[in-house]
Parts: C-alpha cells; structure tokens; sequence
C-alpha cells in the first residue's frame, strides 16, 4: 500500500504526488516547456556556422545552333552532366540573427517560469479539490443529521400529539422541514459526486472512497507573520509569472531590434568545394574542381516598405507586453492582499464560528427544555436546530478556506516549496483501522 494510503484512504500529499503524474493541465505545461526551451536552440542557428551540401547529376539533349560566315550551323547533342558542391558559412555580422536569438532565450527562459507557476498552481488547484471534497462530505453529513434530527423530532411531536400537549401544526412544521433536508440531502449529494469528479480530473483514476479528514490543530490559527508590504515585495521578486512577462517584455524588444535590422547590410565569410563535369553548353566534355575562399556582403537597398512596416509592429507588439506586464502585476497583487487578508482574519472566523456553532448548540437544548415548559414552540425549535447546522457548516468552510489561503498566499508570492506542501500535507489524518 503506497505511502498516504491506509485502508483505500488517501490524503492530500498523495493526492498532489498522483496529479504530479496524472493531470493533464500539469502535464500539457511540461510539454509547452520542452518546447519552448528549443527556441534557444532554433534561434541560436543563425549565428552558428552553416555547412550544406548540394549534388545534381542529369542527361541533357541540346539543340545547337552556330552562326557562322557560311551561314547558321545547327546540330544535336547529348551528353551527361553533374556537380557537387561543399559550402561552409559563418555569419561575421547580423544583426536580425543576433536579435532573434535573443528572443528565442527570451522565451525558453518564459518557458522555465511558466512551467514552475503551474507547478506551484498544481498544489493549490489539488488544495482546493481536496478541501472541496472533505467539505460536500461534511455537508453531507451535516443534511443527514438534520434528517435525523428531524425524525427524532417528529416522533416527539407525535407524542405530545397524543398526550394532548402539541397540535398538529406543530406536526405539519416537523414534516414540512423534513422535505427540505430531504432535498438538501439530494443536493448535498449531487455536490459530492461533483467534487469527487472535480478531484479526479487532477489525480486520475485513483481511489477516492475514503479521503483523509482535517486535523484542525494542524497549523497554528494566525495571521500573516510579515506585514503585506513585504509580501508584495516578495511576489514582485520571487513571482514565476511576472518573471515569464518580462522575459517576453524582453522578447518583444529583441522582436524590434531583429525587425530593424532588415535594413543593416550582412557579412559572412563563406568556404566552397565545387566539382562539375560538363556543366553547360559550352563547357561539354570539361571537368572542373574548384575550391573559393571569400566574403560576402549584402546590402539591403529597398524592401517596399516592409522593414519600416515590420518595425512599427514589433513596436506596437512591444507596447502591448509591457501592459500586459502592468495588468499581471495588479491582477496578482490583487490576488495576493486577498490571501492575506484572509488568512490574517481566519483565526478570528473560525473562532467566532466555532463559538456560534457551540451556542447554537446549547440553544437547540435550551429551546426543547422550554417547549416542554410552554415558553417556546416547536418552530423555535427548529429555526435551532437550522442555526446550528449552519454554523457547523460555515466552521468546516472556514478551516479550509484557512488552509487554502495559506498555501494561495505563498503561492502569490511565488515562495511556495515543498516544505509548505508537506506542512499543509500532515494537516490531513488517514482514516486508520
């Protein structure tokens, strides 16, 4: 039995380990990475030497025709020809090949980010499954509860019925909130199967039976350690997507530079072994071999307009990365002081809940004392007993939002590890015979 599974249980740590192979989301980020990171390798060809190698060999039938003194001469001919050729090249000075390469390392190294941020989302998306599981099942057994509750309560009514001490409205109330717990059961069951299909999109086929339960004394109910100052400090540094966009601000500026250079003249130095036999007409029956040496210079003169037009887009493409950026930058800053403020305000929630929920308690019992003494109905019973439920419910989705803003705050920061993962990891008990 794998480790994180005791009796066909199985907890957050492996359920993250089993996403780590199985969710497609993580596992398509890889593949984008692998081929990003061949941009380098792509761009890197224009300033790297080229060697090529070219041979042709046909049968050829020429009609000739030879103006002479006499008059025009005209004969056939047939013959074979072929050449073969060796050309080496080195590129002395490109600017357009220079610039493209510093795109392609610009966006392999977008690539290594990207990949790490979906990394660490992968830990927070198999969070909030996993807390979304435990949650339905929790609601779940709370809605059977109230069922249950309400039969007790039922066959309470009933008896005062009988000993001339309740009405049958009390009754038609009792049984009127037993529907609704009884679709708010169906609900609470169409949520389950829902968050246990939203688990395994993440984890694959594995099973999910029996996940582990929170232990809510697992971490310690405080807030932030550090003010939110530094934590915006640490997601400007540390973040894995503000580093991909400006790797691609620096992409877009070398995309400029690269666009520009269409109108720089280029120099490469270049090598060739040639060997021909009967290579033309007036070279039948001549063998040659030739080796040049030389350099070459080009001159771009007049392109239509195109190495302006080119460079105004690369410019405006450059404009819109760097907006980008800026928008990225608000949007997870946003992000982030809503994770702190969280967690920095979950301790004082789950304490208020937990203390609503052990009133709402001692409330249900002091109500069904005081129907008994005829200072309270059996309405007030069961408005109660609702209370209560409900703040059990919202307790239970305090603790897990606490866990999730916790690991979402580092997530934001781009600090998360697998220290984090492991200590939100030993929050989760294995069910154990």
């Amino acid at each position: 039995m794998a480790e994180g599974e005791v009796n066909g249980s199985i907890d957050f740590l492996r359920a993250y380990e089993l996403a780590l192979e199985a969710d497609p989301t993580w596992l398509a980020a890889q593949a984008r990475q692998r081929a990003d990171a061949q941009a380098r390798a792509i761009a890197r060809v224009g300033l790297r030497p080229n060697l090529s190698y070219s041979y042709d060999r046909a049968r050829n039938w020429s009609d000739i025709t030879e103006a002479l003194p006499t008059g025009d001469a005209s004969r056939d001919m047939t013959y074979n020809s072929y050449s073969s050729s060796f050309m080496l090249s080195q590129s002395l000075f490109n600017a357009a090949a220079g610039a493209r390469y510093r795109v392609g390392r610009a966006q392999a190294e977008a690539g290594e980010f990207t990949e790490a941020r979906a990394r660490q989302a992968l830990a927070v998306r198999v969070l909030q499954a996993y807390s979304d599981l435990l949650f339905a099942i929790d609601d779940l057994k709370l809605a059977e509860a109230h069922v249950l509750a309400l039969d007790e309560d039922l066959r309470r009514v009933e008896r005062f019925v009988l000993l001339g001490e309740g009405t049958r409205t009390d009754r038609a109330e009792v049984e009127a909130q037993q529907h609704l717990a009884a679709a708010r059961v169906l609900e609470a069951q169409d949520r389950l199967r829902t968050a246990r299909n939203g688990l395994r999109i993440l984890i694959g086929p594995a099973p999910i039976s029996d996940p582990a339960s929170l232990n809510e004394r697992c971490l310690p109910l405080v807030g932030p350690s550090e003010p939110i100052d530094m934590w915006r400090e640490r997601l400007r540094a540390h973040n894995p997507e503000l580093a991909a966009q400006r790797r691609m601000v620096e992409a877009a500026e070398a995309q400029v530079d690269q666009q520009r250079a269409g109108g720089l003249p280029t120099i490469a130095l270049f090598a060739r072994h040639r060997t021909s036999d009967s290579d033309g007409e007036n070279l039948i029956g001549q063998h040659f071999r030739t080796k040049t040496v030389g350099v070459q210079v080009r001159v771009p003169l007049y392109s239509g307009g195109g190495v302006k037009a080119s460079t105004t887009q690369a410019r405006n493409m450059l404009e819109e990365a760097r907006y980008k950026l800026d928008a990225a930058t608000f949007e997870l800053t946003d992000d982030l002081e809503k994770q702190f403020n969280l967690v920095e305000m979950s301790p004082r929630r789950i304490d208020a809940y937990a203390r609503a929920a052990s009133a709402a308690a001692e409330r249900v019992q002091a109500t069904r004392r005081s129907i008994v003494g005829g200072e309270r109905t059996n309405l007030d019973a069961l408005d109660a007993e609702r209370q209560r439920l409900e703040a059990l419910r919202d307790l239970a989705r305090a603790r897990y939002d606490y866990l999730l803003g916790w690991l979402s705050l580092r997530w934001q920061a781009g600090t998360i590890d697998d220290s984090d993962i492991s200590r939100v990891g030993a929050c989760f008990e294995p069910a154990r015979s």
